[in-house]
């Protein structure tokens, strides 16, 4: 603007003080006019740069914003990034945590579970010995219920044989015979005046009659078995007729009743004899009385104990 102005002043100058044509004149003009028309170009080039310039500072400005914003957005993403990290990171340490407590517990819990299966185990183990031993009870109770009525019976046995040996013996109760129960068993028990002479095995007519009396009752009662035991006192054998102590003398003795009991019809599978010489003594005193006491026979007489040893032996 300044040099247009300028320009049309020395234009004007020129033409003031000197005389131009006409034509120079209007040639001045054209050109004026060609430059006010560049002029109004320029000008609107201007204001479009302007605008230009404006919009671009716009667009700088947003751009400079929308940067700030980037910025703020990467360093809010980067946090949260960490923050993110460091969640994982705890929650791996937690569960890192948890699975060592449950797999601790675990391996606790299985402990326990066969501690109990154990201590349950055990007490299984003695509920069976329990009642095997209720059951072992019960069996014995019975066999005892049963031993004891066997044994009432067998008394009651010995009893009523006891009863029917006085009453066979009665006549010999008076010379030297004496009918006893004790330990479940009949003792008749015979002096030797009954039944043989001193130092001698050949047994007297009253003593084989008693001895066959009895025979009869054994006869009528096979469920009876029967010892016969010799006994002699400690005065030293010096008798004859092959023996040669007391031994032999208390033997023979039985032996002979023994026979005398064959005759009368008593089954020799029943019957059994042996000697105790001066070993098995009523009386220890060293006095005639003791003495002659001691010098006896005595036939023991038991029922038979099938029942009760069957009993015995499957226990």
């Amino acid at each position: 603007m300044l040099r247009t102005k300028t320009f049309l002043l020395l234009v004007s100058t020129v033409l003031l003080s000197s005389c131009v044509t006409l034509q120079k004149h209007q040639s001045l003009e054209s050109d004026y006019a060609n430059l006010s028309r560049d002029h109004k170009k320029l000008a609107n080039k201007l204001n479009e740069l302007n605008t230009d310039k404006a919009t671009l500072a716009a667009h700088v400005r947003e751009l400079e914003s929308g940067s700030q914003k980037a910025e703020a957005l990467q360093e809010e993403k980067e946090s949260l990034q960490k923050q993110l990290k460091d969640l994982r990171t705890l929650l791996d340490k937690t569960n890192a945590s948890r699975a060592s407590e449950s797999s601790g517990m675990s391996k606790q819990i299985q402990r326990d579970q066969l501690e109990l299966q154990r201590r349950e185990d055990e007490l299984q183990a003695k509920v069976g010995e329990l009642e095997r031993m209720q059951a072992a009870m019960e069996e014995r109770n019975r066999r005892l219920i049963e031993l004891e009525s066997i044994l009432s019976r067998k008394d009651s046995v010995v009893a009523a044989l006891k009863a029917k040996v006085n009453d066979a013996l009665l006549g010999f109760t008076d010379k030297g015979l004496t009918v006893t129960q004790k330990n479940g068993k009949v003792y008749v028990s015979m002096d030797e005046k009954l039944l043989f002479k001193s130092g001698s095995y050949d047994i007297d007519p009253r003593g084989e009659a008693a001895v066959k009396e009895l025979g009869k009752v054994l006869r009528a009662n096979n469920d009876i078995n029967v010892m016969i035991e010799g006994h002699t006192d400690d005065v030293p054998y010096h008798g004859k007729g092959g023996l040669t102590d007391n031994w032999d003398l208390s033997v023979k003795r039985a032996t002979t009743v023994v026979r005398t009991l064959l005759e009368a019809g008593v089954d020799g599978k029943r019957v059994i004899a042996s000697g105790h010489s001066e070993y098995a003594p009523l009386s220890v005193e060293k006095t005639s009385v003791a003495r002659q006491k001691n010098r006896r026979t005595e036939i023991i007489l038991t029922p038979k104990l099938d029942e009760l040893f069957s009993i015995l032996e499957s226990n």
